[in-house]
């Protein structure tokens, strides 16, 4: 990522904050092998609180779809399989919203990543919404975790590792120029208990990677 950095390719890119309101330049043109790139960063909060000490994964790549084709396939729960090569499946539980601009829901998402051994169990609060300025220049998709009062008198199941995302994030921006492109910024933050540290972090940032490509082979 340094180096991709340092090449400059970026720079009308990755440091343009999303308030702009307008669509941003592709640092690399269709077909071309800079297009393939993918930027990655790991680090922690500065702040105290409750997973500051925890990886959070960010990663930044373009991908050729459209910004409103990928965000309703980000917040469509039947395709999550389709780019998520360790999900086993994600049901909508409550549906608060769901129309043109903007789709709030709760969901229950299951992955088995294949180091575990173990099934990874997310209840999220999920909601998408275009960014300011339009569906001109994207959308957000939102999601953190959230608890329902009967789940702590359900009975526990050793199979089954009870996750949270303490902060899921994508921005998807659209380019200029180019309506069947998007610039996609995935952020995550995520508490998986019985995981060591030094594999949440592995595990984020390879996860991260394979999260793109698998968007990618969609387009």
């Amino acid at each position: 990522t340094s180096k991709l950095l340092k090449s400059g390719d970026w720079d009308d890119t990755v440091f343009v904050s999303y308030d702009t309101q307008q669509p941003m330049p592709a640092p690399h043109a269709r077909g071309t092998k800079g297009e393939m790139d993918v930027l990655v960063w790991s680090g922690t909060f500065s702040h105290k609180y409750y997973g500051c000490d925890l990886p959070t994964i960010r990663c930044e790549a373009i991908v050729n779809m459209s910004p409103k084709s990928l965000a309703n396939l980000l917040v469509d729960s039947n395709r999550v399989k389709e780019y998520n090569k360790m999900s086993i499946g994600r049901d909508d539980i409550l549906v608060l919203q769901d129309d043109e601009m903007c789709v709030t829901k709760v969901v229950c998402g299951r992955s088995k990543p294949p180091m575990l051994g173990k099934i990874l169990q997310l209840k999220t609060l999920l909601h998408m919404e275009e960014l300011p300025g339009g569906s001109q220049n994207g959308y957000v998709v939102a999601s953190r975790a959230v608890s329902h009062a009967d789940d702590a008198e359900a009975a526990v199941d050793p199979k089954v590792i009870h996750s949270e995302m303490l902060m899921g994030l994508n921005i998807i921006r659209a380019v200029e120029g180019e309506p069947d492109r998007c610039v996609l910024i995935n952020v995550n933050h995520l508490m998986s208990p019985m995981i060591p540290m030094f594999m949440a972090k592995k595990l984020g940032l390879s996860s991260a990677v394979n999260f793109i490509n698998d968007i990618r082979s969609l387009c």
